[in-house]
């Protein structure tokens, strides 16, 4: 191995050449390499001195060019944030300052702009393809739901409207308008009991329970989604025994025939009559349903021209059997226990011990020793508590939690018919009521 020379070493080298010694004796008598010796001694005598010299390459992208050209693309792209690469090196060669300099292609301008998070595009994450629902082959097999938010009214409100569609039976099942606030602000959202009670008017109104029900992703539908747990919507339907159905995420095209009957449904019964309040206006969208269903002639491929009730007599011979005074005792809770127990749910206990499950509120205590940890939360349907496990194994048990918002009252939102009420101490105003003086 060559020995590392010093200054004096390179400079004795350059003075025994120039006495005649070659460089393959130098180099024997110094213990160094040939290029070496006579690297120096070359160096030496064109006038070069003998101190070594490290010159360190800029390092990172793009550092082969000039300063002024990775300064202006960060400036064009501030600038400009949906200018692509290709107009981004346009740019830059019209910059005077960057004249004669040498540019960077597309490519190389992509990766230099990649490594800062601030400037560069986010690449999209392609989507899971979801395949799409069967379509539905009988009536009262499928109803679609969905809503029309903010429509203005004269008196300076605004409502929703909430549709219930038929795709196989062609027909607008049920339609609800639904205060949504002052109009000119965002409209108020449609809350679960809402929605129920439009669910309910198409129960009521064609005596039947739908096989199943399908919807968007609205919030109201299936909760949040990040925790993946069933929207109390979802488990209403199951006690029922309706299956719920949605569709795939971003294609509202799969509830097409809803999507249309909002526009039917807004045309004839509700543009024109913007004057009428919430109450008038859902009289005359009742008459309108009616008309709709049983004496107009419907446009729909299916109806021939016919009235949907008549071109679709299946639509009055109920699938299953309701009535709204057996709701209470056709509800089953445990169709939804038994489902609730066949999952888990994966939480991270917060700081202060608490672990949320089923709903944003509703948060359950499992103990500050386990801030940070992650447990596996599962339901048991023998005392209907959320049962807290270790995630590591063994799943041991670490507490058991009265769970909350999942009793019959509450997930159909009706007062128990064999409760009794709470006795209630009456005012002395109520007390002279009926009393004559």
């Amino acid at each position: 191995m060559s020995l590392k020379t010093e200054p004096d070493d390179r400079r004795r080298f350059y003075e025994q050449h120039q006495r005649g010694e070659t460089y393959a004796a130098i180099a024997v008598t110094a213990g160094v390499s040939l290029g070496c010796v006579r690297y120096w001694c070359r160096r030496l005598r064109d006038g070069g001195s003998c101190l070594s010299q490290y010159r360190r390459r800029p390092r990172g992208l793009l550092s082969q060019f000039h300063p002024l050209v990775r300064y202006g693309i960060l400036r064009l792209r501030l600038a400009h944030p949906r200018w692509g690469v290709a107009r981004i090196r346009y740019g830059l060669g019209q910059r005077p300052a960057l004249q004669g300099q040498r540019l960077p292609g597309p490519a190389q301008i992509g990766r230099y702009l990649r490594q800062w998070p601030k400037v560069r595009h986010r690449l999209r994450t392609p989507k899971a393809s979801q395949p799409a629902q069967p379509q539905a082959v009988a009536v009262h097999q499928r109803w679609q739901v969905d809503f029309k938010m903010g429509l203005a009214l004269r008196d300076g409100s605004q409502v929703n409207l909430q549709t219930v569609r038929d795709p196989v039976g062609e027909v607008c099942i049920a339609a609800r308008v639904t205060p949504a606030g002052s109009a000119g602000r965002h409209p108020a959202r449609v809350t679960l009991r809402e929605l129920q009670a439009t669910l309910r008017c198409g129960f009521a109104r064609w005596h039947t329970l739908p096989q199943e029900v399908q919807t968007d992703h609205e919030g109201v539908f299936v909760g949040n989604a990040d925790t993946a747990f069933p929207s109390p919507f979802s488990l209403w339907l199951l006690g029922l025994g309706i299956r719920h159905l949605t569709i795939r995420p971003g294609q509202p095209t799969d509830n097409a025939e809803v999507e249309r009957c909002h526009q039917t449904v807004c045309n004839y019964a509700i543009v024109g009559n913007e004057a009428c309040d919430c109450a008038a206006l859902q009289r005359t969208l009742d008459q309108a349903l009616d008309e709709l269903a049983f004496d107009l002639p419907s446009q729909a491929a299916g109806c021939a021209g016919q009235p949907p009730a008549l071109a679709h007599p299946q639509l009055l011979q109920p699938a299953i059997r309701f009535a709204v005074e057996h709701e209470w005792a056709l509800f089953d809770l445990q169709r939804v226990d038994a489902y609730l127990a066949e999952q888990s749910w994966p939480r991270i206990v917060g700081d202060t011990g608490q672990v949320t499950i089923g709903g944003q509120h509703q948060r359950y205590s499992v103990g500050r020793a386990y801030a940070g940890q992650m447990v596996q939360v599962r339901f048991d349907p023998a005392d209907r508590t959320f049962v807290f496990c270790a995630d590591a194994l063994p799943h041991r048990e670490l507490r058991r939690r009265k769970a909350r918002h999942l009793d019959k009252a509450f997930l159909t939102g009706l007062p128990d018919p064999e409760g009794q009420a709470a006795p209630q101490q009456l005012s002395l105003f109520d007390l002279l009521q009926g009393v004559s003086c």
